[in-house]
């Protein structure tokens, strides 16, 4: 597949930078690490609960400012950048910081000063989620996209499996808590060399004299009607919001697998084993991105649920270290499968030349219910137990499947149906 100079050094630039950012995220990963450490500090399952709940809103509802404030693409580079910096990547620090300075403050204090950090850095995240994809799109052709896309995320994820082992390795090391305050500030210094890296994207934006006209509100309403108008784009929706709801017991699997139920492992030893997650995305995010571009990306979306099955379904039956390993890899595939497939399905169904805000309105739908979800799984876990909330989450999961298989269409079919004879 041929590529012109820009685009293929671009497509470097973009492995290099998700390289070091996977690397970053492993470290601190909050279906492991910052699980297993508010577990240390007396959190119950509905606080654990909260980390989804916290991920679902803040990831997704910033999006509305977001794409409103990154709008033009002139210059947008250098303010991604710069947001990274002053205004992300700055909560990884005042989380090692907490940690640090932990003697001065009650634990039931600590656990919500870290989860308070973790909400300001993801609500930094939603701010420019959409604007990021939407920059990765300008930046690639629909036809390289997604192997773009897969390649970076292999690297990604290739480099959080060493991550999750440094981070066991460092929690074993260390002892206490000051082991997670060394992987919160590594967190931050590599975060920072990931988006300084971004730095050298060539973007052609950059040399547009005449400033881009910004969104206005009307125009968002505008995009975000035509999209919801269009019934594919909500079959889609409907598919990936039961996987959604199927999947977000992420971080329970920790709290299970250190419980006497799923085998008492030790927090070192269930952080070192969610290394299998991020292998498990780093192999799927390699074969998915290519193979979406050749077949187009609903069959990696269908992938993703029949594995959310066959994880939960491992789950509910088992226990011990060597199915912690297995059901972190499979986790790993379901992840690649929803980032990748999911990330691309959303794009090419845009039905119109917004992209940013068909992104934005099909993440702000799907994110709604899933505030409350995880913290109604967090109650019902305490409620009925852990295995009773994997065999509901395994039934939506097969609901998700079937939907997909059946509901969804290949936009891309769509767009050759649309096509009239002789036109």
């Amino acid at each position: 597949m041929a590529v012109d100079k820009s685009t293929f050094k671009n497509s470097l630039i973009f492995i290099s930078g998700e390289g070091f950012w996977g690397f970053n995220a492993s470290l601190i990963s909050s279906a492991t690490v910052l699980a297993v450490l508010l577990r240390e500090l007396g959190a119950d399952d509905r606080t654990i609960g909260s980390i989804g709940a916290i991920e679902a809103c803040l990831l997704v509802i910033p999006q509305l400012l977001g794409m409103y404030f990154f709008s033009s693409i002139r210059n947008r580079k250098r303010n991604l950048i710069i947001w990274h910096l002053v205004a992300m990547i700055p909560f990884l620090f005042v989380s090692g910081l907490l940690i640090v300075f932990e003697n001065h403050l009650a634990p039931s204090l600590l656990k919500w000063a870290l989860l308070g950090s973790y909400a300001c850095f993801m609500a930094a995240i939603g701010m420019i989620a959409g604007v990021w994809l939407d920059w990765l799109a300008h930046l690639f052709e629909e036809k390289i996209r997604g192997t773009v896309m897969g390649i970076s995320f292999f690297a990604s994820a290739l480099m959080g499996t060493i991550g999750a082992f440094a981070a066991g390795f460092i929690i074993k090391a260390v002892g206490g808590h000051s082991a997670y305050a060394v992987l919160y500030f590594a967190a931050g210094f590599f975060a920072a060399l990931s988006i300084i890296t971004f730095m050298l994207v060539d973007d052609p934006a950059d040399k547009v004299e005449t400033p881009q006209r910004r969104i206005g509100p009307g125009d968002i309403i505008s995009s975000f009607r035509k999209s919801i108008r269009d019934l594919n784009f909500r079959s889609f929706l409907v598919c990936r919001l039961l996987a959604s709801l199927g999947f977000c017991i992420v971080p329970f699997i920790a709290i299970y697998f250190t419980s006497a139920e799923g085998g008492s492992l030790s927090s070192s030893m269930v952080v070192s084993c969610g290394a299998a997650m991020s292998f498990g995305s780093a192999l799927s995010n390699l074969f998915l991105g290519r193979f979406g571009d050749k077949y187009g990306h609903r069959l990696g979306v269908i992938l993703g649920t029949a594995m959310q099955v066959v994880t939960l379904g491992f789950l509910i039956f088992g226990s011990g270290q060597l199915l912690c390993v297995i059901i972190y890899f499979l986790t790993g595939i379901c992840i690649s499968c929803s980032f990748i497939s999911h990330t691309n399905m959303l794009l090419e169904t845009c039905p119109h030349d917004c992209r940013i805000a068909h992104l934005t309105v099909g993440n702000l739908i799907l994110s709604v219910p899933m505030i409350a979800a995880p913290l109604l799984a967090g109650l019902a876990a305490e409620t009925f137990g852990l295995r009773a909330v994997f065999t509901a989450c395994l039934c939506l999961s097969a609901m998700s499947f079937l939907w997909g298989i059946f509901l969804v269409k290949e936009p891309r079919y769509l767009r050759i149906m649309d096509v009239k004879p002789g036109s």
